[in-house]
């Protein structure tokens, strides 16, 4: 069945006539049984049928690139989308959560690690370290482990893992952030905060509280205090500050300072509105938006007689494979959540304003905190779910008032863009689709992104963006996914599409927050109070991992063009001079010329292209 199947259906026995067919037990990589050994044997010589060989792959490909030399064969361009396993984007969704944490982390203890071993020379870069975090990454990205098509002892395990992998990655960011802190130039106590992406940003950091903090706030490099707010966060009081210029994958030094008199808050909470500088959103009885004004744009995101941010739980019973399969039918039978049990004010400013929200669903209950932000675009929704049922599939929902065709997604080192419609039978069978950390929908000269934090499945549909939060399967696990869950989605509103837009900033954003450690005092020191350790000069370009070479010899630094531009002249500008730089390739061979001279490196980028150095100091 196997090799005359696949002989069969092989439709160009005209320019090839060789074919490579993988076998072994199960499809995790297991060798060959008896059986299959003593068919391969029958099968070499069986009269009308294919002749079978057994050989390595690489003399099979070495042929075939002999026979196809100087001819016009056939090349797909895209995504070979899988009309299959739609559900795998979403099953167990504390693996997705543990696996995003685990990205982030290790890519800022790469980054704080090597510019703490650069800045001081004292520094040993935990090359074992992280070395051990990422092979347990790696193996719990395994085909049923991360897609959470496993059986229910494999996440047990898992979730051990990933306790020892967020230990050894924050061990690492805390050891290189306090070596730096140790070793700042501070005039008295203030925070050192820490910004693990390639653009200079501002942004929010939360202090743990000290008794001399009450009635301060730090002091911005423009010398005026940044605004700042007493929080509770997980019943731990913190102060909440909006600190400005934090420098591109690097630090500053922010001393305390008394708080400026009469804050004004610039934002209003109440149970049926919330509004800042750019929005204005109102709230029906169940908690759901039904308007939703941009008011820097002067228009409607949320068409007329719908409802966003509308959690809806379908029936989920596909024919077969439960953990793995979305069937299309799902949408037939949908309930909307709008059981809501509470609705109060949490949080009014001035940095932030908070309307809590709890709903009740059957058996579960699901607790959000709707947040808008003094000086940012971006809405946050921060979700906590206790989820009790089973083989029910629960997505959000946010129609919006744009037109467009397709939407985007963001996937690693780019985007992709897909059909919004069913025109045809391969459109319609991409009704569940995966992104990273956004879709987007624009059209042009305006858009609405949804942003995420720890989610992969997604579907946008007659304007309406969905994101799939908890799919519930039975089989193989029959406890999927019930219990507890934690997890962030935001809205971006914005003028111009995803380019132009800053999604793709904000959606780092969202993923990478800033980072801080508390000075306690003054203290001398030989490093600067504020300093980047990479920057681009091409904001489409971005740098994506700084890190020690796995041969311990330079330091690797791969950036990536995220916008779909081309640019034949792209500055990369470290913060110490460069003594030798060469191109390699992404397993870190070659040494190709680059440009370079003084701190910076100047090269040409494709659309999506990856660019890797190896720089020696």
């Amino acid at each position: 069945e196997d090799v005359k199947g696949l002989w069969d259906q092989y439709r160009q026995k005209e320019i090839n006539d060789e074919l490579l067919m993988l076998f072994g037990w199960g499809d995790g990589g297991g060798g060959p049984t008896k059986e299959m050994l003593e068919s391969a044997r029958v099968l070499r010589d069986l009269p009308g049928f294919p002749r079978v060989r057994q050989g390595p792959a690489e003399s099979f490909f070495a042929r075939l690139e002999e026979r196809l030399e100087g001819r016009d064969v056939p090349a797909w361009d895209g995504e070979l989308y899988l009309e299959y396993h739609r559900g795998t984007y979403t099953s167990q969704a504390q693996v997705k959560r543990a696996n995003r944490r685990a990205e982030v982390t290790y890519h800022d203890a790469e980054a704080l690690s090597a510019m703490v071993c650069l800045l001081t020379g004292e520094h040993d870069y935990p090359a074992a370290e992280l070395r051990e975090g990422w092979e347990a990454i790696l193996l719990n990205q395994f085909h049923d482990i991360l897609p959470g098509s496993s059986i229910r002892a494999v996440y047990d395990d898992c979730a051990d893992d990933y306790c020892r992998i967020l230990g050894l990655g924050e061990a690492a960011i805390e050891r290189a952030q306090g070596a730096i802190a140790a070793r700042v130039a501070a005039a008295g106590p203030g925070a050192v905060v820490f910004n693990g992406l390639s653009w200079a940003r501002d942004g929010l950091v939360a202090l743990s509280w000290w008794e001399g903090l009450e009635g301060k706030t730090l002091r911005g490099p423009d010398g005026e205090p940044a605004p700042a707010q007493v929080v509770d966060e997980g019943g731990e009081k913190r102060l909440l500050v909006q600190v400005p210029g934090v420098p591109a994958l690097g630090y500053r030094v922010y001393p305390l300072c008394d708080a400026a008199a009469g804050q004004g808050t610039g934002l209003t909470v109440s149970t049926t509105l919330l509004e800042n500088e750019y929005y204005r959103a109102a709230l029906d009885e169940r908690g759901q938006i039904t308007s939703l004004v941009d008011k820097r744009c002067a228009r409607e995101v949320v068409p007329p007689g719908k409802r966003a941010n509308v959690f809806q739980a379908f029936e989920d019973r596909p024919m077969d494979f439960d953990a793995w399969d979305i069937d299309i039918y799902y949408r037939e039978k949908m309930v909307e959540v709008t059981d809501l049990v509470e609705a109060a004010v949490e949080e009014a400013g001035p940095v932030r304003g908070t309307l809590r929200l709890t709903w009740r669903f059957y058996d579960s209950t699901i607790v959000q905190r709707v947040t808008l932000y003094a000086g940012s675009r971006r809405i946050d929704f921060r979700t906590e779910v206790d989820w009790q049922e089973r083989q029910v599939l629960l997505k959000v929902a946010f129609p919006a008032d744009v037109r467009a065709t397709k939407a985007a997604y963001d996937i690693q080192f780019g985007a992709i863009e897909r059909p919004t419609h069913s025109n045809t039978s391969w459109d319609r069978a991409r009704f569940e689709v995966v992104g990273h950390k956004w879709a987007d929908l624009s059209e042009g000269d305006y858009g609405v992104a949804l942003l995420n934090d720890c989610k992969y499945g997604h579907d946008v549909d007659a304007g309406v963006l969905r994101l799939s939060l908890i799919k519930s399967a039975v089989d193989p696990d029959p406890e999927a996914d019930r219990g507890q869950h934690a997890f962030t989605y935001s809205l971006l509103p914005h003028a111009g599409g995803w380019r132009t837009g800053g999604v793709v900033e904000e959606g780092y954003a969202l993923n990478n927050p800033l980072r801080a450690v508390v000075v306690a005092g003054a203290q001398a020191s030989d490093l600067p109070a504020a300093y980047s350790h990479a920057r681009v000069d091409a904001g489409h370009v971005i740098v994506e991992t700084i890190k020690q070479a796995e041969d311990g010899d330079g330091w690797i630094v791969r950036a990536y063009e995220s916008r779909q531009y081309r640019n034949p002249a792209v500055r990369l500008t470290m913060g110490r001079a460069v003594r030798r730089a060469v191109e390699c390739n992404l397993v870190e061979e070659g040494d190709a010329a680059v440009d370079w001279r003084g701190d910076s490196l100047t090269f040409p980028i494709a659309p999506f292209e990856i660019k890797t150095f190896r720089v020696w100091f």
